[in-house]
C-alpha cells in the first residue's frame, strides 16, 4: 500500500492533462462562429475542424498505442503533451482553414497518445482493488472539461478571439508536460515479446465485443447530443443561457457519474456497473421525447444522462486492462478510438435522421439513440458469455495481475 500512497498525488496531474484534451475536443463547437469570421470561411467548411480531430484521434489511438506499448509511460505522456501543445500553438497561428485542419491533425495525434497512456499509468500505479477509482480520476478530467473547460474556452473566444482559446490550451499542455516530467514516477508495463504479442489480444473476442459496446453507446449518445440545442429548444425557448445551464447540469453530474462508476466498479465488478449504466442511458434517450418540452423535466433528463453516460467509462477501461495488462495501452487506445469514432458517427447519423425524419426527426433522435444503447447491452452480454465460456474465464472480472511497478524516477 505504501507504493500506492506514494504515487496517488500524481493522479490529479494526469487528470489535468485529460481536462486539457477534453476541453480541446469539445470547445471547438463553441468557437466555430469566431473561426468562421476570422478565417472568412463557411460554417460547413469550418465544421470539418471538429470532424478531422475526432477521426484522426479514432484512427491514430490504436496505432500509436501499439507502437509505443513498450516505451516507459512517463516518456510517452511527456511526448504526447508536447505534441498536443505544439498542435494548439499551430492552431492559434493558422493563417487559413487548411493550416488549421493540419494543426488539428497534429493536436489529435498528441491527444490520442495521451489518454490511453494516462489511464494505463493510473491503473499501473494503483493497487488492483483501487484500479477503477484511479482510472476514474483520469477520466474525471475529461468530464470536468464539459463543466469548466468548454464554457470558459467559449467565453474566452467570444471576448478575446478564438486564437486565445488555442493559446490557453497550448500553455496548459506545456504546464502538464512539465508536471508529468517532474512528478510522475517511472512506469513500465510488463514486457511483451514483441509487437505481434502485444497485438494478439486484439483478436480476443472479449476485446472485440467490449470495444463494439463502447462504439454503440457512444454513437447513440452523440446522435442526440450533437444536436442537443435543437432537441431542447422547446424547454429553452431557444435561449442560449438556459441551454448553457442545462449543459452545466449535464457536465456536473457527468463528473459525478465518472466517480460513481469508478467506485462501483471496484466494489461490484465492471460488468454489473456497465450493464446498469448503459441500461440507464437507454432509458434516458428513449424518454427524451417526453422530457424535452419542460425545463424541469429536461434538467432531470440531462442530469441522469450525465451520470449514466460517464459511469460507463471506468468499467469499460477496467475490463480491457484486465484482459491483458501487457497490452493495456493498445487496448485502452482501442476504447478511446471507439469513443471518438462514436462521436463522429453519432453526428453523421443524427444529421441523416433529422434530414429524413420530417416533423418528428428530433424526437426520433432519442429513439434511435436508445436502440443503439440497447444493442450495446447486447454486445456487452455477449462479451461476458464469451469470457465465461472460453479459456481463461473470469480474467476480465478478477483484479488484474500484478500491475507494472512504478519506480521512483
Amino acid at each position: 500500500m505504501s507504493r500506492t500512497r506514494a504515487v496517488l498525488p500524481v493522479l490529479p496531474v494526469l487528470a489535468v492533462g485529460a481536462f486539457a484534451i477534453g476541453t480541446d475536443t469539445f470547445v471547438v463547437a463553441g468557437v466555430l462562429p469566431e473561426v468562421v469570421d476570422g478565417l472568412k470561411s463557411s460554417l460547413a467548411d469550418v465544421g470539418w475542424v471538429s470532424t478531422v480531430f475526432a477521426l484522426t484521434y479514432a484512427v491514430l489511438a490504436p496505432v500509436l498505442g501499439a507502437l509505443t506499448g513498450r516505451v516507459e509511460r512517463r516518456t510517452v505522456l511527456v511526448i504526447s503533451l508536447v505534441v498536443f501543445a505544439l498542435g494548439n500553438a499551430a492552431s492559434a497561428l493558422a493563417p487559413s482553414l487548411g493550416w488549421l485542419l493540419a494543426a488539428r491533425v497534429a493536436t489529435a495525434a498528441g491527444a490520442a497518445l495521451y489518454i490511453p497512456a494516462a489511464s494505463a499509468s493510473a491503473a499501473a500505479l494503483s493497487a488492483p482493488e483501487r484500479r477503477g477509482r484511479a482510472m476514474a480520476v483520469v477520466l474525471g478530467g475529461l468530464s470536468a472539461a464539459t463543466v469548466a473547460g468548454v464554457p470558459f474556452g467559449t467565453w474566452l473566444a467570444a471576448d478575446l478571439g478564438w486564437r486565445s482559446t488555442f493559446w490557453l490550451l497550448a500553455g496548459l499542455g506545456v504546464v502538464c508536460a512539465a508536471a508529468v516530467a517532474g512528478g510522475l514516477p517511472e512506469v513500465r508495463l510488463p514486457a511483451a515479446p514483441g509487437l505481434a504479442a502485444r497485438l494478439a489480444p486484439v483478436r480476443d473476442a472479449r476485446v472485440l465485443f467490449t470495444v463494439l459496446t463502447t462504439l454503440l453507446f457512444m454513437t447513440g449518445g452523440y446522435l442526440v447530443l450533437t444536436y442537443i440545442g435543437a432537441v431542447l429548444a422547446p424547454a429553452t425557448d431557444g435561449n442560449g443561457t438556459t441551454l448553457a445551464l442545462l449543459l452545466l447540469v449535464f457536465g456536473v453530474l457527468a463528473v459525478g457519474g465518472t466517480v460513481l462508476g469508478g467506485r462501483a466498479t471496484d466494489r461490484f465488478g465492471a460488468t454489473p456497473v456497465l450493464l446498469a449504466s448503459v441500461a440507464g442511458l437507454a432509458v434516458v434517450l428513449a424518454t427524451l421525447p417526453l422530457t424535452r418540452d419542460g425545463l424541469a423535466t429536461a434538467a432531470l433528463a440531462m442530469g441522469a444522462w450525465g451520470i449514466t453516460a460517464m459511469a460507463t467509462q471506468p468499467p469499460q477501461q477496467h475490463r480491457l486492462f484486465a484482459i491483458a495488462p501487457t497490452s493495456g495501452p493498445l487496448l485502452l487506445s482501442l476504447n478511446s478510438s471507439a469513443t471518438f469514432a462514436g462521436i463522429s458517427l453519432g453526428g453523421f447519423i443524427g444529421g441523416r435522421v433529422i434530414a429524413h425524419g420530417g416533423a418528428h426527426g428530433l424526437d426520433r433522435l432519442g429513439q434511435f439513440g436508445a436502440v443503439l444503447a440497447v444493442l450495446a447491452l447486447g454486445t456487452a452480454l455477449i462479451g461476458v458469455r464469451v469470457r465465461t465460456a472460453g479459456p481463461g474465464a473470469g480474467a476480465a472480472e478478477a483484479p488484474a495481475a500484478p500491475s507494472p511497478a512504478g519506480k521512483s524516477g
